[in-house]
């Protein structure tokens, strides 16, 4: 079996002429979807432990379920700034999907900051189970001294790896992200998870990180953007304070 590991380099050395990327001959995550390859990247793709927070992955889960249905124009950001229903067909959207869009159509309008937070408490079970469903993921208890979790280890280590391999080596290289991915990537920065994609998650990797990025919809843009405030780059920002203010301090 091959399980895709990728190597970690130094972002201040130049790369060589890469070579094409090959696509590994297994079966991908259903559609594709945004919120189900973050979940796969936000899990060990042996154990099925999380990589970050669960907290931190449920608003990362319910910001991608949001640019799913943006990126499917089922739904937007208006210039009001509130999240509205779109246009989408409905075979475009899944019964998950159908449900936060009749939650949006019938509640008092809210900005994207609002729909992430009351998203985010549904958002983690949801994804898990249309995996589950799926037969990409397996859950199974594991006890934890006075509690019990659910892990979700992977049915195809392949399959659960492939998600933050693809960015990785797109990543390493220089390869122009698609829409898709460059929203996928910024969903992993935000969530604490762009280690995983960037080798290392430094402010140089992140940089080279942001040319390689397509420009995606306003409206995903935007959701991404608030996930991103409270949760991804503004910690980063804190943590290169901290560390210059560290350094200062040494001298």
């Amino acid at each position: 079996m091959t399980v895709y590991r990728t190597r970690t380099r130094d972002w201040s050395t130049p790369s060589s002429t890469p070579a094409p990327l090959a696509e590994p001959a297994v079966p991908l995550p259903p559609a594709g979807r945004l919120a189900d390859e973050l979940f796969l990247i936000a899990h060990d793709d042996v154990t099925g432990r999380l990589r970050a927070p669960a907290g931190v992955v449920g608003r990362g889960l319910a910001t991608a379920i949001l640019a799913d249905l943006a990126l499917a124009s089922a739904v937007a950001v208006a210039v009001s700034g509130m999240v509205v229903t779109g246009t989408a067909a409905p075979g475009a959207v899944d019964p998950w999907g159908r449900t936060v869009l009749r939650w949006i159509d019938t509640d008092t309008p809210h900005p994207p900051a609002a729909w992430i937070d009351r998203l985010a408490g549904h958002a983690y079970r949801s994804v898990a189970d249309r995996l589950t469903a799926a037969g990409l993921v397996r859950p199974r208890t594991v006890r934890r001294w006075w509690r019990r979790d659910t892990v979700y280890p992977p049915v195809d280590t392949n399959v659960a790896a492939w998600p933050w391999a693809r960015l990785s080596m797109r990543v390493r290289r220089r390869t122009r992200l698609s829409v898709h991915d460059s929203t996928l990537a910024r969903l992993c920065v935000a969530t604490g998870l762009g280690g995983h994609i960037l080798g290392v998650d430094t402010l140089t990797a992140r940089r080279q990180l942001r040319q390689l990025l397509t420009p995606v919809p306003p409206g995903v843009d935007q959701l991404v953007r608030h996930l991103a405030a409270t949760d991804g780059w503004s910690r980063h920002s804190q943590h290169d304070r901290r560390s210059r203010h560290g350094r200062r301090g040494r001298r």
